[in-house]
């Protein structure tokens, strides 16, 4: 698992990726599947190595939990003479998220602080955002079968998120004494870390901080084992021929 954000250059990259795990449950009919789907990891992202951008200096690392139901299109449907094809994916998820980073040696969570002014009656404006979002997940991937009942599979799954907020990095730096009169020096050392790696730098009170103007988004790499229940196994039937209902496993 990976992200795009304020804290990473480029859209997709496998620098920084994290593994996750996840787990699905598929019912197809002919070459359409509905996709249930649970998956847990992490992704993380540093101005010092991602972005260059040292005089910030800033840096977050996030769980992410995600409950999606897709819709799946086979390219091809798969018999004795075909044992292979791509598939294509969409639908919609939820998911939890929460960032942090570490401050003096501790692990300290972003969202509470409010390091671009949320909560302050500066910023009427400004509203703490929610760490239960909605996503739209798409992607592309294949399937090959190696036993009557067996498959492996690859695929690529981008998240296209309604938040900015994944990386607690979007909009503007708050006014300096504001953010200290209400939540304390630790709030105004963690909105802006620049002083660390150049002390005496003064704050950059409502300067650009970050880029509003582009959602976050988080994204998978999936190698999956996939096992095929007989055909009726759900609803009974007696289990003749295997159908294509799978459960897809192991995420990175």
């Amino acid at each position: 698992m990976n992200y795009g954000g304020d804290l990473q250059n480029k859209v997709y990259t496998l620098q920084d990726a994290q593994f996750s795990i996840g787990g699905s449950l598929i019912y197809s009919i002919d070459k359409f599947g509905i996709k249930g789907s649970l998956t847990y990891g992490n992704v993380q992202g540093y101005d010092s190595t991602n972005t260059g951008f040292t005089g910030r200096n800033l840096s977050f690392g996030s769980k992410i939990y995600e409950a999606s139901l897709c819709l799946q299109y086979d390219f091809f449907r798969l018999n004795e003479n075909r044992k292979f094809t791509p598939y294509i994916f969409a639908g919609i998820a939820i998911f939890h998220f929460s960032p942090y980073t570490y401050y003096k040696g501790n692990k300290v969570y972003l969202s509470p602080i409010g390091t671009e002014g949320q909560g302050l009656a500066l910023y009427p404006d400004r509203k703490f955002y929610k760490l239960n979002q909605a996503a739209i997940p798409l992607g592309i991937g294949f399937k090959y079968r190696v036993a009557d009942n067996i498959f492996l599979g690859f695929e690529f799954n981008s998240r296209f998120l309604f938040t900015d907020y994944l990386d607690d990095v979007s909009s503007t730096y708050p006014d300096q004494n504001a953010l200290f009169m209400q939540r304390g020096q630790r709030a105004v050392d963690l909105s802006y870390r620049g002083n660390e790696t150049n002390p005496g730098h003064p704050f950059p009170s409502d300067k650009q901080r970050g880029n509003p103007g582009q959602n976050d988004n988080y994204y998978t790499t999936t190698f999956s084992f996939i096992y095929v229940l007989p055909e009726g196994f759900l609803f009974g039937g007696g289990g003749k021929s295997p159908r294509n209902v799978g459960c897809p496993v192991n995420v990175r």
